[in-house]
């Protein structure tokens, strides 16, 4: 399994390809010049960007939370107060 930070950079790039291909889907649909085949591989180049995108945010989400680096303790835990620190 891949480090959740390599899966964070896998998303961003999944999403700036997600962005790209609809750019271009939309300019080609717009000045009207795109044959159908071309229509139809810049669908499919998005879908499959599509498809990669939510599977990495998918395998983030079954990661769960990020953790703190400093410490390796979930962030998501509260620290001990200064009372139970002195028991």
């Amino acid at each position: 399994m891949k480090s959740t930070g390599q899966l964070r950079q896998l998303r961003a790039l999944y999403a700036g390809g997600v962005a790209a291909w609809t750019f271009c889907l939309l300019l080609s649909l717009l000045q009207g010049g795109g044959t159908a085949r071309q229509t139809l591989t810049l669908l499919g180049l998005l879908v499959a960007f599509l498809v990669l995108l939510l599977w990495s945010t998918w395998c983030l989400w079954e990661a769960g939370p990020p953790r703190a680096a400093s410490d390796g303790v979930p962030t998501s835990v509260p620290a001990a107060s200064t009372s139970e620190r002195n028991r």
